[in-house]
């Protein structure tokens, strides 16, 4: 369903592909009028007086956040500029067809129409939760360490302020290849190009000032140089110290990648367009696949871009699972890193990969680490990616709905960044009424990264509310509206300074106790437009229990629960009163 820009990638040269001036000069604007929005609400609150009150809680509550502002701003209004192109697209296209809300959307996930399993499983299948950043990159650089034959990298985002990006990166990667081993890495071009905006300010990228330690109090930026397994090398000087801004960073792993020889070290970005209407389509799939033709390959998949950032902790989740599951992780990434073929043509692709072709079999096998155990070794489990399209189709959510119309006990979800389309509300409703116990756990503004879809996310959860009134929303709070809520659990009535609670970033879904799906994948609409995602399917009562352990713990610790719907109410506290860097996605939450 793509059309793919192939020419771009080369990994003769060490050049990254440019922003065209015409976008560039259409992305400052933005910045622009954000900045100056913030501007104007500073001076009528702090300098005539003023409330400040008609200006967006997008500005109003950004006193809540550290850091460098412009850059922060930059940010908010680039990933906006990202949407901006394919929801104009899925505007039009709904509105042609008499759709104003996107009703016509909506009727294509009835429940009837989500029975169908779409995902083929395999039993007897060995799987991990990784328990925060350090577990993580210990885990990554032990595996990276112990592959033989190659090392698959996909993320979507690269944070040159993290050292532990910069050393897989910059280090651990390149001593890999340079040993023989074949790595590959495809980053999305999109975030790219927001780095390279970005960079135009040369200003430093910095992690929030109470990122020095993880929430959880076990991590430091650099802590994971403590416990880095035999066999991996030392950090550099050159990574220790963090770079300016994002394009720098990106020019040193070209460097690097164009430094080992035999082409061992490959980087490519991915660039897609949707094939009928034209707009941009993001590569958001996150994995690391190690030895990925070999029976006994190993992935990790989940919301991490390469590895958990200081901001989200142990709020993230993050997957590792072998054998042919992870093979199948692997076969996506080729997939897509096979569209991206180096000739001077458009091409379109839509043809699956299918990795069980008996000559790519290898004899190796990679293990945890030694102090390591999986959670469950009988578990079963399936990976389905979404191809997003100007068609709609997201089969990951159908996957969903289908499970949960046959709920009986209890729906957990968790979900970083989301809004919640009408068939989810339905979906859920029509579960409480045969007595099924739901649970939702969000992001607000006072955690959240992204002030895109903040809007339509506290829209959905009001039309969500008015549907299934019975449904548990618990949304992030500061600790000072914690400590004097009613849901507020005794736990999380921490009589400190006021804080922001961390982000969470964490995707997943639990059902009955026994059933899982965790990956990439966000539940909003722009999903079935817009963005590339794979999840995990688990039956395991093991991994349930632990998510629904992870998710109790975020909600008692952060959270506080939404009552009523007109809690939603824009510019009532919690959902954004409107402005450019807030901006709905599609004609979904219109008429909310």
């Amino acid at each position: 369903p793509y059309e793919v820009l192939v020419g771009l990638n080369s990994n003769k040269t060490a050049i990254i592909p440019q922003v065209t001036p015409t976008c560039a000069l259409k992305y400052y604007l933005d910045i622009q009028k954000a900045w100056v929005e913030r501007r104007n609400y500073i001076q009528e609150s702090q300098f005539q007086n003023g409330s400040g009150d008609q200006f967006c809680s997008c500005f109003r509550q950004w006193g809540f956040h550290s850091g460098d502002i412009l850059n922060q701003i930059a940010n908010q209004s680039l990933e906006q500029a990202m949407v901006r192109e394919s929801s104009a697209c899925v505007t039009s296209r709904l509105l042609q067809e008499g759709c104003l809300s996107g009703s016509t959307w909506d009727n294509r996930y009835t429940a009837e129409d989500c029975q169908h399993n779409l995902a083929k499983y395999y039993e007897s299948t060995s799987l991990r939760i990784i328990q925060g950043r350090d577990d993580y990159i210990h885990s990554f650089a032990w595996m990276t360490s112990q592959a033989q034959q190659s090392v698959d990298l996909s993320t979507c985002y690269t944070f040159p302020h993290d050292p532990a990006q910069r050393y897989v990166f910059l280090d651990l990667l390149t001593h890999t290849a340079m040993r023989g081993v074949q790595v590959r890495v495809n980053i999305d071009l999109m975030t790219v190009e927001s780095s390279m905006i970005k960079s135009a300010f040369r200003a430093q990228q910095k992690g929030p000032k109470n990122a020095a330690v993880s929430r959880d109090g076990a991590a430091t930026p650099f802590s994971f140089l403590d416990c880095l397994p035999l066999g991996c090398p030392p950090i550099s000087e050159k990574t220790r110290k963090s770079f300016t801004n994002g394009l720098d960073l990106l020019q040193e792993i070209m460097q690097r990648a164009l430094a080992v020889p035999d082409d061992k070290y490959q980087v490519r970005f991915w660039c897609a367009r949707d094939a009928q209407d034209g707009y941009r389509i993001k590569n958001h799939s996150k994995c690391a696949v190690f030895d990925g033709k070999n029976e006994s390959a190993v992935a990790f998949i989940g919301g991490s871009n390469v590895v958990p950032t200081m901001e989200s902790g142990d709020a993230d989740c993050d997957m590792i699972v072998s054998g042919p599951v992870a093979t199948e992780v692997g076969g996506t990434f080729d997939h897509l890193w096979d569209c991206l073929d180096t000739e001077p043509s458009m091409k379109e692709f839509e043809q699956e990969f299918s990795p069980y072709e008996e000559e790519k079999k290898l004899e190796s096998a990679i293990n945890l680490l030694p102090h390591q155990s999986w959670l469950d070794t009988n578990a079963t489990v399936a990976l389905l990616r979404s191809n997003p399209s100007s068609s709609g189709e997201d089969v990951i959510l159908r996957q969903i709905l289908g499970v949960i119309a046959t709920a009986e006990e209890s729906v957990y979800m968790v979900m970083g960044h989301c809004n919640f389309p009408k068939p989810l509300a339905i979906a859920l409703g029509e579960a409480c009424k045969r007595g099924v116990k739901v649970k939702l756990l969000v992001n607000s503004l006072y955690s959240s990264d992204l002030r895109v879809n903040q809007r339509d996310m506290f829209l959905s959860l009001r039309q969500l509310l008015h549907i299934a009134p019975d449904v548990e929303v618990w949304t992030t709070a500061l600790s000072s509206i914690r400590q004097k809520h009613p849901t507020t659990d005794p736990a999380g009535r921490i009589a400190t300074a006021d804080s922001s609670p961390p982000f969470l970033h964490a995707k997943f879904t639990v059902v009955d106790r026994k059933w899982s799906a965790a990956g990439s994948w966000n539940v909003w609409t722009r999903a079935a437009y817009h963005e590339i995602e794979h999840e995990l399917f688990i039956e395991s009562t093991f991994v349930a229990e632990a998510l629904i352990a992870k998710f109790e713990k975020d909600r008692k610790s952060t959270s506080i629960r939404l009552l009523h719907a007109d809690e939603c109410l824009p510019g009532a506290g919690w959902c954004p009163s409107g402005c450019q860097l807030c901006q709905q996605y599609g004609p979904f939450f219109i008429n909310v």
